[in-house]
């Protein structure tokens, strides 16, 4: 036994000794992960003339690129695709399916990320009572953590708690993200012990409250702003309906809300808080210095806030991109500095997508949408589940283009509930603007041979889904009476590689974004997870 355990403990050591010798010249000393929450697939052309050419113009021309990059997912939103990206598998695997769901067992709503056990580290708020318990499957740095006997080191840095936890995995060294209630940059005892110090002297230094303590202007001369509508354009809604053209006094703003810190996630500044703290974490916890390649996700997400007030076409989208494009270069530039241009490797893609609002669909494209109010149609299936079964309560909820039966009731009432589901999907049929809408029952017996369908199946999961989930016609948004909804149906989006051993090419075959994490396992000559699903895109190495 003894000379067994001798035997395990000198094959450990020759395979980190094996690894620690080929992995500096044949594996980047470090990934980065770039994901920018909001980006449709055709700003980096709309914007291009506006561009520098150390940022997304580097990256295009000096990379590889994919013009046809797909996500074919049901709920698109940073929430359900975050994890999509970072574990190479769809939300029916990974189980993210939104930013919550019921439970039908406990009757409970359940959070994609929050989490009471855990508790806030770096502030006195509970923005950091979250953890990654309810992802199912491992993720690309829980794969480079195992298979390196956990000495390579993974971070995630973002604006929002959900897109620094579903990036990070499980087993991450730390997740880090911005706190609306003061300003900070802070984290989850389910990742750290001890909070960093240099993280508290970065918190120290009030970098929010220097942002937002300035005028946002125009970067560019206001005559290169050409990519869409004007400033003052009519249907823009502007900050709470109130704020739409240059300058912005953020002090005057943002002193007006109940967290006067939450307005920077809408500004530019939000995501050069989010650069400037990555170069940070890249120095102070020495990634890519050793022989153990790193992993290191950014996600940027001031488009997601902005994206509430601006459309795709509005002058102020157009420079947040100008100044997104300033900060790439810078992290490129830091990088090169640090490492050497061939020794790390970067990905860029959206986190999210961003459609146009309805009413500019109307009048600007001549476009027949509408607005789906959930709330109208759930009441009026309620009425017609009544009138079919007897009164009593057989919704539980509605919750992002998924509606939950209540089946302890149906049961309790001896009903079939695969047959209240087509009904209630039959009668939803009849509204106008759903595109259709699918029992759980038919997606569970296998039988959409309907390419639309795609999207359902990859993000039915059994024990999260709804009863019946709504797909809507292009241009319909749904619409709430008391909150803003975080809606899109763009599915495709920007994808590009950048840095060691990768081609300068363009390419115009299909992908998905499941195929990241294996071409990224395939640079850093690790075996993708289990669960992972999508191809090696070996055409972008050399």
């Amino acid at each position: 036994m003894r000379r067994l355990g001798l035997t395990v403990l000198l094959l450990g050591i020759v395979s980190n000794f094996i690894f620690a010798q080929t992995n500096r010249n044949d594996t980047p000393k470090l990934v980065v992960g770039i994901t920018i929450e909001h980006m449709r697939a055709d700003y980096i052309d709309k914007y291009w003339k506006t561009f520098q050419n150390g940022g997304f113009k580097r990256l295009v021309t000096n990379g590889a690129v994919f013009k046809n990059a797909r996500l074919d997912i049901h709920n698109i939103k940073s929430t359900t695709v975050l994890p999509t990206i970072y574990t190479g598998t769809n939300p029916s695997e990974h189980g993210i399916i939104a930013d919550k769901w019921y439970k039908q067992l406990s009757k409970k709503e359940i959070s994609a990320v929050s989490d009471k056990f855990y508790l806030t580290m770096g502030s006195d708020s509970d923005e950091g009572c979250v953890s990654a318990n309810q992802l199912k499957v491992f993720t690309l740095g829980d794969a480079l953590k195992q298979q390196t006997n956990f000495k390579s080191k993974v971070y995630s840095v973002a604006l929002n708690a959900s897109s620094a936890t579903l990036s990070a995995g499980h087993t991450a060294d730390g997740a880090f993200w911005y706190d609306k209630t003061n300003g900070n940059m802070i984290s989850s005892s389910y990742y750290l012990n001890t909070f960093p110090d240099w993280v508290m002297e970065f918190n120290q230094m009030k970098m929010a409250d220097t942002y937002l303590a300035r005028e946002w202007d125009l970067l560019l001369p206001e005559g290169s702003y050409k990519a869409g509508f004007s400033d003052d354009y009519i249907l823009e809604e502007g900050y709470w309906g109130k704020w739409n053209t240059f300058p912005y006094d953020l002090k005057k703003i943002s002193e007006n809300q109940e967290f006067p810190y939450e307005l920077l996630k809408a500004t530019p500044f939000g995501n050069k808080l989010i650069r400037d703290f990555a170069i940070q974490l890249i120095s102070k916890e020495e990634l890519g210095m050793d022989n153990y390649p790193d992993l290191l996700n950014l996600t940027f997400s001031t488009f997601d806030y902005a994206n509430k007030w601006y459309n795709p076409s509005s002058v102020e989208m157009q420079e947040m991109y100008v100044r997104m494009d300033k900060d790439i270069a810078s992290v490129l530039n830091y990088l090169d500095k640090v490492m050497g241009k061939n020794n790390y490797l970067i990905f860029l893609t959206s986190a999210s997508t961003s459609s146009y609002p309805v009413r500019i669909l109307k009048e600007e494209f001549n476009f027949n949408v509408g607005e789906f109010s959930p709330q109208s149609a759930m009441a009026l299936l309620k009425s017609y589940l009544n009138a079919m079964y007897g009164i009593g309560d057989w919704i539980e909820m509605y919750n992002e283009e998924q509606v939950y039966l209540n089946h302890s009731f149906i049961e309790k009432k001896e009903k079939s509930l695969d047959e209240m589901r087509v009904n209630a999907a039959s009668f939803l049929n009849q509204f106008s603007g759903i595109k259709a809408a699918v029992p759980a029952s038919i997606i569970e017996q296998g039988n959409l041979d309907n390419p639309r369908f795609k999207v359902v199946e990859n993000s039915y999961c059994v024990q999260r889904s709804g009863d019946i989930l709504l797909l809507l016609e292009e241009g319909w948004h749904p619409t709430y009476k008391y909150h803003q909804n975080d809606y899109s149906t763009e599915n495709r989006v920007p994808l590009l590689f950048y840095g060691n051993r990768v081609k300068s090419i363009e390419l115009m075959s299909p992908v998905e974004l499941t195929d990241i994490v294996p071409t990224l396992c395939n640079f850093l000559k690790i075996i993708p997870p289990d669960d992972t699903k999508g191809k090696v895109l070996e055409e972008i190495k050399w």
